[in-house]
């Protein structure tokens, strides 16, 4: 009669953790999908910013450039202006440069 009753709380104990280990493997599950929410949240988040600070980095290249372009065309305007006034203070020099880099250029690209 002894072996019967250890049985039984052998048996009830291992039944009882059982039950906690489902208990337990429960929870873990329920952790890890709160932790899987909050790290995919937390991957957006930052991908968001980093789309952001892309869109910002871009809008102050595009403004730089801007910038720049407006900067060339100026210098390109004012050497248009000074090289017609050149041109027009001193025709024949200008023919002439103008006849001697033709002269070369056609040397240059006759040569093979």
């Amino acid at each position: 009669m002894s072996k019967a009753p250890k049985n039984t709380e052998v048996k009830q104990g291992s039944e009882d953790l059982e039950a906690r280990l489902v208990t337990l493997r429960a929870e873990i599950d329920e952790i890890m999908a709160a932790l899987a929410d909050k790290a995919q949240a937390e991957a957006e988040e930052a991908a968001h910013s980093v789309a952001d600070t892309a869109e910002d980095i871009g809008e102050e290249v595009l403004k730089e450039a801007r910038r720049a372009l407006k900067q060339i065309h100026k210098q390109a305007s004012s050497l248009e202006k000074t090289l017609g006034v050149q041109t027009r203070a001193n025709p024949l020099q200008t023919l002439a440069i103008a006849f001697g880099a033709g002269f070369i250029v056609s040397l240059l690209m006759t040569r093979r």
